[in-house]
């Protein structure tokens, strides 16, 4: 009899199987990720397996390239969360020698909160969190060199500096080969794909490929571009003038310039832009009502209106939370 294990137990040994790898194709990932499901038990819903990649490499645990379809382990990296009172992230792979290290010091000297993550039904669970806990953040970097990974200040607000301005990608030849049946154009006012006969108009495109992989292209004044999907769908919202991102300060005493980033649902940030957000907090984002949007936690407004302004988008700030007794919010 297969007994389950845990989602810690689950994230930890798939995180741990891709760190000794090192490398791979990222498909051959998305079956590991299936594959190890079926072998404990867990029951998938579709695109689970392409929804914890996302996250494990928004998180720092992997790199992917879906272009190349490549995937890497990331560097071990221990970096503060912008404004989490005394907050460092442990993120990055996580080797047997690496997780020994860190077993060895949370046992002697350091003060390390696990945080396990709970999947939704049909999910694959992701690693655990960990946080280093300090008091000093000049501490850091020798606590870095003690567990021989790299110390990065900030590697939310680093981040915020590399993001790219969104835009087409090079020329590119426009939808052909066997695309009858498969051609769609994203619509901005229906917030998805529908199916189209021809690619006679601007906007963003996408079909199966010879290899039943799936392709995007923009075309911009009769001319066609590559472009990734998350970033073909901010540039037709910026072409139609529409909105998708909010952010909402917190209510605490010196919280009003960190807040809640709120992302629709329909237009998931590009992988950069969310590996920034979520390295604000070391949690995925949050799935609000009706699973309409994507909620990231602890971000710096600086930091949302840099993700914003690199897509093409005007940042509607949200009324800030009214404290009530006892540390709610109303």
């Amino acid at each position: 009899m297969t007994v389950p294990m845990s989602g810690s137990e689950f994230g930890g040994t798939l995180l741990r199987w891709l760190s000794e790898s090192r490398s791979g194709r990222a498909s051959a990932l998305r079956d590991g990720v299936r594959g190890q499901a079926r072998a404990w038990g867990l029951e998938l819903r579709e695109h689970a397996d392409w929804d914890w990649t996302r996250k494990a490499a928004a998180l720092g645990f992997i790199d992917v390239d879906p272009r190349a379809n490549r995937w890497s382990a990331a560097p071990p990296v221990l970096t503060r969360l912008p404004h989490a009172d005394g907050l460092a992230l442990l993120t990055g792979a996580r080797t047997a020698r690496i997780s020994t290290r860190v077993e060895q010091a949370a046992r002697e000297w350091m003060e390390l909160i696990t945080v396990p993550h709970a999947p939704e039904a049909g999910e694959a669970p992701l690693p655990d969190t960990l946080l280093l806990q300090y008091e000093d953040p000049r501490t850091l970097e020798e606590a870095a060199e003690l567990l021989r990974v790299r110390y990065v200040p900030c590697a939310a607000l680093q981040l915020a500096e590399l993001l790219p301005q969104a835009a087409p990608g090079p020329e590119s030849a426009p939808p052909g080969g066997s695309t009858a049946g498969t051609l769609e154009k994203y619509e901005p006012r229906l917030r998805r794909f529908v199916p189209v006969e021809g690619d006679d108009e601007d906007g963003l495109y996408r079909w199966r490929g010879a290899d039943y992989a799936r392709l995007t292209r923009v075309r911009r004044n009769g001319v066609f571009h590559a472009v990734d999907r998350e970033t073909g769908v901010y540039l037709e919202l910026a072409r139609h003038r529409t909105g998708a991102m909010r952010w909402r300060p917190e209510p605490g005493q010196g919280r009003a310039g960190v807040g809640r980033l709120f992302v629709d649902r329909y237009a998931p940030l590009p992988a950069l832009h969310e590996r920034a957000a979520v390295l604000c907090s070391g949690f995925p984002p949050s799935t609000g009502k009706q699973a309409q949007t994507r909620a990231y936690d602890n971000v710096p407004r600086a930091l949302a209106e840099a993700i914003a302004a690199s897509l093409r988008q005007h940042l509607e700030i949200m009324p800030r939370p009214v404290a009530a007794a006892g540390g709610r919010t109303e």
